[in-house]
């Protein structure tokens, strides 16, 4: 009975001995495969959406940015990443973001410093919302010292954080989505081209317009408030006489407020002062044939003396955006009726 029960008990030992190596074989197996699912299914991890925004302002610190948010694809509160060339550069939080597309955001963390250094006001960049491991993976794996470093250096330590004033405020950094908030038009200088029509005098002394090429540059001395100055010329054809011509010169200084109107459109009521200058080089000088008389000699001179003044102006311009920068313009006043392009910067 014995030696039965030993001869059971070998048997069942021979068999455990020839079971237990492939089951330690197929679990090996099983754990390749599970790491080759994983692999695979990292390897095809679908490209997370970028938005491509500009970087509007850099704070004198480099900490603060202010970003165009024209997709609309991130908000208050989230991390985002910037990206160059499909490169992530930084880390950042987003603090701030008004109605006009616009928002600003702290820097946390620097990825690459050469990236770093090419980003400027201006510059289009590419903008990741959330988790940006499929970039990060990409990148060589720092050590574990390393990481553990830069997550406690970068870490918000609580939820108060985020929007707590001591960490996404500095003295020297504006975190304002804009100068001057007041502004409806944001730049300081608008620069335009015009072509209009001038109130004269024709050779009979009627009230005429001729048209003239004008240019001007306002500046925005303060919220809304503008001063510009403004310069046309013409030439007037057979002005005082037959074969003579007389060059108009207009010099304008104008102060203009704004106010808003609808379709993207702003109106400028403005007063100023202008002076028309007049020039005939050849006016009341005897050509010597005794074509013309003293008395058509002195005409010609007073012809030319009557197309000159200055006077008190009265008026408002009108502009329409038609382009980010770009706008087109109307002048309607006591001085001139102009139309051109104007653009902001």
């Amino acid at each position: 009975m014995n030696f039965i029960s030993f001869k059971l008990s070998a048997f069942f030992c021979l068999i455990l001995l020839l079971i237990l190596p492939s089951v330690h074989a197929q679990n090996v197996l099983d754990d390749i495969d599970d790491e080759n699912t994983t692999e695979s299914s990292a390897t095809t991890q679908a490209i997370p959406p970028l938005a491509l925004e500009t970087i509007k302002t850099i704070s004198p610190s480099k900490k603060i940015f202010i970003l165009t948010n024209l997709n609309q694809s991130f908000s208050n509160g989230d991390f985002i990443s910037i990206l160059l060339a499909n490169k992530l550069v930084c880390r950042a939080l987003v603090a701030k973001t008004n109605n006009e597309k616009l928002s600003g955001i702290k820097i946390i963390k620097i990825y690459n410093l050469a990236l770093w250094k090419q980003l400027s006001e201006g510059r289009e960049v590419l903008i990741l919302r959330g988790d940006d491991s499929y970039f990060s993976a990409k990148e060589k794996t720092p050590s574990k010292e390393a990481s553990k470093k830069a997550k406690n250096s970068t870490k918000l330590q609580t939820d108060e954080d985020l929007f707590n004033s001591t960490t996404l405020e500095n003295n020297d950094d504006d975190l304002s989505l804009e100068e001057n908030s007041k502004r409806l038009i944001k730049p300081d200088n608008l620069l335009s081209f015009n072509v209009g029509l001038i109130s004269s005098k024709d050779i009979d002394g009627a009230a005429t317009k001729y048209t003239q090429i004008s240019g001007s540059w306002g500046y925005q001395i303060s919220d809304n408030i503008w001063a510009e100055a403004a310069a046309g010329t013409n030439t007037i054809r057979d002005y005082p006489f037959t074969t003579l011509d007389t060059r108009l010169v207009n010099l304008e200084v104008r102060a203009k407020y704004t106010l808003n109107a609808p379709f993207y459109s702003y109106l400028q009521p403005y007063f100023g002062y202008q002076t028309i200058l007049a020039n005939s080089p050849t006016a009341g000088v005897d050509p010597g044939d005794g074509s013309r008389t003293a008395e058509d000699l002195a005409n010609e001179l007073q012809l030319v003396q009557d197309l000159r003044k200055s006077s008190v102006i009265f008026g408002v311009t009108y502009l329409k955006r038609i382009v980010p920068g770009w706008f087109f313009r109307a002048d309607l006043g006591t001085d001139i009726l102009n139309g051109g392009l104007s653009i902001e910067f």
